[in-house]
């Protein structure tokens, strides 16, 4: 078999591009043909010109290389969604077998909010699409409208290296970890000042925050990074560690106690930090939104209401007021993680599909 990959590799790295990455790392080389779709640190005016590069390689890989599966992760947007489009058309040209891979949860808005010619396109494209993979059940209506497309369910996954013990936690102090991209609808902003508020009466936390700077739709990647700096310079219980990977990584969800990210990102669907931050023993805070209350309960931690100081600054002190809770919980996930989310069974779910 050979498989032509098209999708985001790292760096930067973010669920979908960890996600990506690690799949086609288990695929052998002679077997695999990849063509990296990751743009997500350049700037617009650079983004434009990347594009035109995927383009041309998707063209001329889908033309004049051999192979029997095309295997991509899906655009939701109107630049990103043309690479899609050619792929799709071009590689139903060969009769292969085409399988998409969606990571966000907006498929569905994006083709329904798409300008009426364009989502024609998108529909008559997508049903050239043998099988979708979702990564929760009620994740399969992205796709409702293509009665003919086989869907299947996928769970994210954590990695294994996760499980290598570096750093006990810290006895007499409660550590908070925010670990995503510092982008402002990830709830960054939110978190710090609800952080600011909780710590006048906790003064043994501290707050640990890992991450690039992302732009989104609310603000650019220069604003979030100015606005950030200032909000940080005066605490001495906020710690900014940067992007952090390998052993840091680990060290630093391991330390944790607690999780926290209170995102409202249009596209979050199941993110792989949450993973990550359960299999280091920490309870998660995340807020109730699209799919997140699908994988966090009141047995992984707590759920609070989007863009809402008040609601994050009270989920953090029910936690903080009740240490054998707080213990249950970071064992509960730990085990469940292990159980449930470890990357070899995420592989060969994937490698099933493919095959």
């Amino acid at each position: 078999m050979k498989y032509l990959f098209v999708g985001p590799v790292i760096h930067p790295v973010h669920g979908q591009s960890l996600a990506f990455t690690r799949f086609i790392e288990s695929i052998d080389k002679e077997s695999k043909i990849i063509i990296n779709t990751n743009i997500d640190d350049k700037s617009k005016p650079v983004k434009f010109l990347y594009t035109f590069k995927i383009l041309s390689e998707i063209l001329i890989k889908s033309i004049f290389c051999k192979y029997n599966t095309v295997y991509f992760t899906c655009s939701r947007s109107i630049m990103g969604s043309i690479k899609d489009i050619l792929l799709i058309n071009l590689a139903s040209l060969k009769n292969v077998k085409i399988i998409n891979h969606l990571h966000g949860s907006d498929f569905y808005d994006f083709l329904h909010k798409s300008p009426n010619c364009y989502k024609q396109i998108l529909i008559h494209s997508y049903r050239k699409v043998d099988t979708s993979i979702v990564l929760l059940e009620r994740m399969k209506s992205q796709f409702k409208n293509f009665e003919n497309m086989k869907v299947e369910v996928v769970p994210n996954f954590y990695d294994d290296e996760l499980e290598h013990k570096l750093i006990d936690k810290e006895v007499d102090k409660v550590n908070l970890v925010y670990l995503s991209n510092i982008m402002c609808s990830k709830g960054i902003f939110e978190l710090l000042a609800a952080f600011k508020e909780v710590v006048k009466k906790h003064q043994n936390i501290h707050l640990n925050i890992a991450g690039g700077f992302i732009a989104d739709k609310h603000m650019s990647i220069e604003d979030v990074k100015e606005k950030f700096l200032a909000e940080i310079k005066s605490s001495a219980n906020i710690s900014y560690v940067g992007t952090v990977f390998g052993d840091k990584k680990i060290k630093l969800l391991q330390l944790s106690d607690i999780f926290i990210l209170p995102t409202y990102y249009e596209s979050e669907a199941f993110p792989i930090s949450i993973l990550e931050a359960m299999v280091c023993e920490n309870a998660i805070i995340t807020t109730d939104y699209k799919y997140l209350p699908d994988i966090i309960s009141n047995q992984n931690g707590l759920l609070t209401k989007p863009k809402s100081i008040t609601s994050l600054s009270k989920a953090i002190e029910l936690l903080l007021s009740d240490k054998v809770k707080l213990r249950y919980i970071q064992a509960h996930n730990k085990s469940i993680a292990k159980q449930s989310y470890n990357l070899d069974s995420y592989l060969y779910k994937l490698k099933k599909i493919i095959n």
